[in-house]
C-alpha cells in the first residue's frame, strides 16, 4: 500500500468517476519545479502527488485505497515508462536527497489543510546522466486512465509535472581521502590502535555513509589484512591484524594471541573497542601481538574496497599494510 501523508474517510470505489486535484510537486517550497540529483542509483528525490476524486455527484472526495494502489510515475511527454535506468520507491533511503542540504525540511502544503486531497510520496533516483520530466498516472474503478500530463482529458485532467535532471556524480580523487592513526592500547606485549578513513575537501569533511567490499558482508565486522606468523620481537610484532567496522555497530571485537597455548592453538585474549565514534569516518582496528599464532591463516592482500559518500557516489580504492612500517595507507 502506498505510504500516505495524511488520512481520513474515502468514497466508496463505486462512486468515484473522475479526478478533482492532481498534482506532481517536490518536497521543498512552492514553485520548486525542477532539481538536481546524482546519477548513481542511490541518492533519491521525493516526489509529492497529490490527488481528489470527484464521485457521481460532482463532489470532491477523497480517491479509495485501490485508485491509490494504480499510481505509476510516467513520462509527461508521451506518457511512457520512466525508463529502465529509473527506479521509484515508496521508501527513502540514508543517502542525501537534496544537494543543497535543505530539501525536505519543509513540505509543499497542497491540500494540507484539505481532507479530501490525498498526499503520497515517493522517491525516485537514475543510474545514469539524463534528464526526465515526471507526470504521474492513475486508474478509476471504470478502468479510465488519468495522467497529469493532459489538461484536457475528460473527467479532470490535469497539467502537472517536475523535472529531475539526473547529472553526472562528483568523483574524489584518492588525495581528498585520508587515514588518521589513533592510539587505542599499549602494553609491553600488545597494543591496539585505531584508523580513520574519511573524505575530505578544502579542509571541510565530506560524510561517508559507508564501504562494501566484493565477497565481504559490510554489516559485520571484517578482518582485512593478517600476518599470523613471522619471526620478530615485540619492536618487530610476530601477529598483525586489521579489521573494518560496519557503520552500524558501535564496538568491534580485537582478538590477540597470549602467551599460552592449548589443543587448539594459542590461546587469545578479546579486546573490545569502540568504533564510528567519528560521524561520517569508516572505523579500522589494528592490532599487534608479540606471540605469533600458525593456526590462523595469513591474509596480506591489498584489501579492494568501495566507500559511499552521503549522496550514494561510490569511490573505488585499495587498504595495504606498508610490509615494514605497518602502517595503512591507500592506493
Amino acid at each position: 500500500m502506498d505510504r500516505l501523508l495524511d488520512s481520513a474517510p474515502t468514497a466508496q470505489t463505486n462512486q468515484i468517476v473522475g479526478v478533482a486535484t492532481f498534482e506532481v510537486v517536490f518536497d521543498s517550497a512552492p514553485g520548486t519545479a525542477v532539481k538536481k540529483i546524482y546519477a548513481n542509483g542511490r541518492m533519491r528525490a521525493r516526489l509529492i502527488v497529490c490527488v481528489s476524486c470527484l464521485d457521481s455527484e460532482g463532489r470532491e472526495v477523497r480517491p479509495a485505497p485501490e485508485i491509490l494502489e494504480s499510481l505509476k510515475l510516467i513520462e509527461y511527454f508521451g506518457g511512457a515508462d520512466l525508463g529502465s535506468h529509473w527506479s521509484v520507491s515508496e521508501k527513502p533511503n540514508k543517502y542525501r536527497h537534496d544537494m543543497s542540504g535543505a530539501g525536505g525540511r519543509s513540505r509543499r502544503h497542497i491540500g494540507e489543510f484539505d481532507d479530501k486531497v490525498v498526499r503520497i510520496e515517493r522517491w525516485v533516483s537514475c543510474e545514469q546522466p539524463d534528464e526526465k520530466r515526471i507526470a504521474a498516472a492513475i486508474t478509476l474503478p471504470n478502468g479510465r486512465l488519468v495522467k497529469s500530463n493532459n489538461p484536457s482529458a475528460p473527467f479532470g485532467g490535469s497539467d502537472s509535472s517536475v523535472t529531475l535532471n539526473a547529472i553526472a556524480p562528483v568523483q574524489y580523487g584518492l588525495e581528498n581521502f585520508r587515514l588518521t592513526k589513533v592510539d587505542e592500547f599499549s602494553g609491553t606485549d600488545r597494543s591496539i590502535c585505531k584508523w580513520y578513513l574519511g573524505l575530505y575537501l578544502g579542509g571541510e569533511k565530506v560524510p561517508l555513509a559507508g564501504w562494501f567490499s566484493p565477497g565481504f558482508d559490510s554489516e559485520s565486522e571484517v578482518e582485512i589484512y593478517c600476518n599470523s606468523w613471522r619471526q620478530g620481537t615485540w619492536e618487530y610484532p610476530q601477529y598483525i591484524v586489521c579489521a573494518i567496522a560496519d557503520d552500524h555497530h558501535g564496538m568491534i571485537n580485537m582478538w590477540l594471541p597470549k602467551d599460552s597455548a592449548d589443543h587448539s592453538g594459542r590461546v587469545k585474549e578479546n579486546y573490545l573497542i569502540s568504533v564510528n565514534d567519528r560521524p561520517g569516518e569508516i572505523s579500522l582496528v589494528q592490532g599487534f601481538s608479540g606471540w605469533a599464532d600458525r593456526s590462523v591463516s595469513a591474509n596480506t592482500q591489498p584489501f579492494a574496497i568501495t566507500v559511499l559518500d552521503d549522496f550514494g557516489t561510490a569511490h573505488n580504492f585499495q587498504i595495504v599494510t606498508n610490509s615494514n612500517s605497518f602502517e595503512l595507507e591507500l592506493k
